[in-house]
């Protein structure tokens, strides 16, 4: 991302290499901002080159891109929620206990926490198209299996095959949205991934009743393998391949400076695949759109005696890269990412504490049949669409609110450079009023379930906790990527790691919790937990610029290191 030249004229940029935002195919549905447009203002003298734009995609073309991802990330908690009305049908079919069928519940945790840790980096290395067609077809082929299985031991194989495919396209839909937004306009479009996910377990539960009640407990997969099968109809002929990362080999290990000067060698991150769109795939990272309309570009080239030479594909490694988990693990350490992944996976887990004997106190305390208390659900899921969808509207208007306090002016086009930015505060200036409503919800909702009382107040309650946990998760996965984009599948998948086993943990100890203190003060417990670890947010902010330069120069140190020897 390049920091608008009006700020930095003290740092001219480099000429080398070509420049992508001027190779773009005329056809291919990208911005086609004039050269005389981008000058307004990003030029300072005659002599220096433009910085390239950060995207070329259009407006058009990137709406198009965020709706095919929140469709393919939709899958995981889908998947996740419109299996619960069909565990006693199974446990029956099968002749075993709930407890049984509640592991294959487990091994879809464990899958779903581990698996974004290979697919998210490798999507880092190879690009987003292959990794998420083949997750897709882990996907498929598991649901098909799970519809016509008639083994325990069937069951628990295929619903980790299920978890698998399905939850790497969380990881991989918030580098996705990296790849081709800048920080100014990046926390619009990962709050719209984010309000599908927090929208799909409701909607799942509920659907998955009805199934079940009227088709049988295996129509829940058929209607998965139908889902998944129209996704890859339209992914695999029109989406294009968008990751990249335009670092040169010194900026590889620079997550706050990255230049697309791509007369490097390709470093091994996914944006080095497309540049900024303006390179053409490989074969294996096409779509039938792109390779019709680079032949067409190609064609036309041709046919310009003084054209300028079309950049070449990237070579993909001949064999598959191995991801790196342990760099992954290590993320957690960070001194300023670390104590920011465990207050929100405590965050998420007292919020899914929550959900966990919803379906036992309504049904015994209202006396509701199945479908009556999945519809329950509903109100939580839609706050939490809400809490998305305004907290999006905030990070870009907070992010534009903090560069003109520091005399700068967001760049959409061309993004800005974050290393001397306050991306901190930006973005966690942004999180309190959700904690302490959070907070406030979490105690209530105990008391609420103890007393009784009609059915609209914890109805209420439940749309509050979906509004206020919407908006922290969208900050922080915001403000994940704007700290590593390089690598925005690694991280991503860190924080899935975290969330998931801070949630499997809470899901599992809650109802002993339950049973041992009540409902309110299990609550209330739950609720200061997340305020005594909410100081790590203020810990943060103030000191997490200079951690972010320590970890710059770290990283500055030791790829010089590595191209000296």
């Amino acid at each position: 991302m390049e920091k608008d030249q009006d700020s930095s004229a003290n740092r001219p940029q480099s000429a080398s290499g070509p420049r992508p935002a001027e190779n773009v195919p005329p056809d291919n549905d990208v911005s086609n901002t004039s050269a005389a447009e981008g000058r307004s203002r990003d030029e300072t003298s005659g002599d220096e080159v433009l910085a390239p734009l950060y995207s070329v995609f259009s407006s058009r073309l990137k709406k198009f891109l965020v709706v095919m991802t929140v469709f393919a990330t939709f899958f995981s908690p889908f998947s996740t929620s419109i299996y619960f009305p069909a565990i006693t049908p199974i446990a029956n079919e099968y002749g075993r206990s709930i407890a049984d069928i509640n592991l294959s519940v487990t091994m879809y945790q464990i899958m779903q926490a581990i698996a974004p840790l290979f697919f998210g980096d490798l999507s880092d290395q190879i690009g987003r198209r292959p990794v998420y067609i083949l997750s897709f077809a882990i996907y498929l082929g598991a649901n098909i299996g799970l519809a016509v299985q008639h083994s325990y031991p069937a069951l628990m194989v295929l619903r980790a095959m299920q978890s698998t495919g399905s939850s790497a396209t969380v990881a991989i839909g918030n580098a996705v949205i990296a790849d081709f937004t800048t920080s100014a306009e990046r926390g619009g479009f990962i709050a719209a991934v984010q309000a599908s996910i927090m929208f799909a377990p409701a909607l799942a539960t509920t659907l998955g009743g009805i199934l079940t009640q009227f088709l049988g407990w295996r129509s829940t997969f058929w209607f998965l393998v139908i889902g998944a099968g129209v996704f890859l109809l339209i992914y695999v002929p029109f989406v294009p391949e968008v990751s990249w990362n335009g670092a040169t080999p010194i900026q590889i290990c620079t997550p706050y400076l990255l230049v697309a000067d791509t007369s490097h060698a390709a470093p091994k991150t996914a944006r080095s695949i497309v540049g900024n769109g303006s390179i053409p795939p490989p074969s294996l990272n096409s779509s039938a759109t792109s390779a019709y309309r680079w032949k067409k570009t190609v064609r036309d080239h041709e046919a310009q005696a003084d054209a300028e030479p079309l950049p070449e594909p990237k070579r993909l490694p001949r064999k598959v890269p191995i991801p790196n988990i342990i760099a992954a693990i290590a993320i957690i350490f960070e001194k300023d990412v670390g104590p920011l992944m465990f207050f929100m996976s405590l965050f998420v887990m007292a919020n899914y504490a929550v959900m966990v004997p919803i379906q036992d106190v309504i049904r015994r305390q209202y006396s509701f049949n199945d479908l009556q208390v999945g519809l329950c659900f509903i109100p939580f899921s839609i706050g939490s669409v809400v809490g998305s969808i305004v907290m999006g509207k905030l990070l870009n208007w907070n992010y534009a609110r903090v560069a003109r306090s520091i005399g700068l002016s967001p760049d959409r086009k061309r993004g800005d450079d974050l290393r001397k930015f306050p991306i901190e505060r930006a973005r966690l200036d942004l999180m309190w009023p959700c904690t302490f409503l959070a907070v406030g919800t979490i105690c209530a909702w105990g008391w609420a379930v103890d007393s009784g009382t009609s059915l609209a107040v914890p109805l209420i309650i439940l749309f509050l906790a979906g509004f206020a946990l919407a908006g922290p998760v969208s900050i922080l996965t915001t403000l994940l990527v704007d700290l590593y984009p390089m690598n925005p599948g690694r991280v991503s998948s860190t924080f899935n790691l975290t969330r998931a086993t801070f949630s499997a943990v809470g899901t599992a100890v809650v109802q002993y919790m339950i049973d041992a203190w009540g409902y309110g003060f299990t609550y209330l417990f739950m609720g200061l937990i997340v305020l005594a670890a909410s100081p790590s947010v203020l810990i943060v902010r103030k000191w997490g610029p200079r951690w972010r330069e320590e970890r710059y120069q770290r990283f500055e140190r030791a790829q010089a290191s590595q191209m000296a020897s």
